[in-house]
């Protein structure tokens, strides 16, 4: 009797154990953040490019690897997983069909994690440059004037150019950058630190503008009614941590300029869209990206 009545109490103490961690994960399911589960599910249809750098440089809705790289790269903790980490460094891609349509980025939008100071020379972050560049130019591209503040400064001048082109064959280009500004703007305070940066091209407005952790920081957004929607150069190659030069084999383009080292800094979970995200798509990446999802 004494044997069946422990028998029953172990039965009874195995389902109460099991109950119980079925009801902890169940209590476990992590809540949406601005009505979504993790930054896959933000403007997914519109997502052309994404890199997760988890161990890896892949371009992965293409499953497209570099070609070429140079300087020292390695990979860290990030912000969502792991980031990759460039020092003196820059990763070159070959073209991707899906980032290689001339009229297909007439607005578009780029967002990457990123950690970087300044370090006493004008950073490229990332961009798509074209293959036949004869300037060191990307059509769009997302950098920072890293020479303007000491090293150790919170400030960092997050900057992007965007150089269209027009039906002569030459090219309308712009920029805009995170400065105050009569314009409005301000300095971007997260030099050192991950941060989300968002660029931003909407043709119907005209407006280049730069986003810091879900916040408009341009200092020059409107450039104008002579900028129309992206008309690309192609063929055209993603790249990580350079301008289009002959040091990182883009034969038809210029030596790099004295002013401009390949990038040190940590990203991730860069994304390419097809579109002008709305404001509150960008601080949904920013609130879901913090949670690390």
């Amino acid at each position: 009797m004494i044997i069946n009545d422990l028998k029953k109490l172990s039965f009874l103490f195995l389902l109460a154990i099991t109950f119980s961690l079925t009801s902890c994960k169940d209590d476990e399911k992590l809540p949406a953040i601005d009505g979504y589960n993790n930054s896959d599910e933000i403007a997914a249809t519109s997502l052309k490019g994404h890199w997760t750098f988890e161990g890896n440089d892949k371009e992965v809705i293409s499953n497209t690897a570099s070609t070429k790289t140079y300087g020292t790269v390695t990979y860290t903790t990030g912000q969502i997983g792991q980031a990759i980490s460039l020092s003196q460094a820059a990763v070159v891609y070959p073209v991707i069909d899906a980032l290689n349509q001339k009229n297909g980025f007439g607005d578009y939008t780029v967002s990457m994690w990123l950690n970087a100071k300044n370090v006493g020379s004008f950073q490229q972050y990332f961009g798509l440059f074209p293959t036949d560049n004869t300037d060191f130019w990307g059509n769009f591209s997302v950098g920072a004037e890293a020479s303007r503040h000491a090293a150790g400064s919170d400030t960092l001048e997050i900057k992007t150019n965007y150089a269209s082109l027009k039906e002569d064959g030459s090219t309308n280009g712009q920029d805009n950058i995170a400065v105050f500004s009569d314009n409005g703007g301000s300095y971007f305070k997260g030099a050192g630190k991950w941060s989300l940066i968002t660029v931003r091209f909407t043709a119907a407005t005209h407006k280049i503008e730069i986003f810091a952790n879900g916040v408009n920081v341009g200092g020059y957004s409107d450039r104008g009614e002579n900028t129309t929607a992206m008309v690309m150069r192609t063929p055209c190659q993603a790249m990580l941590g350079s301008f289009a030069t002959t040091g990182v084999g883009f034969t038809a383009a210029p030596a790099a300029p004295d002013w401009s080292k390949m990038a040190t800094a940590q990203m991730d979970d860069i994304r390419v869209f097809n579109k002008s995200l709305s404001d509150t798509e960008i601080k949904a990446l920013y609130n879901v990206g913090i949670a690390g999802r």
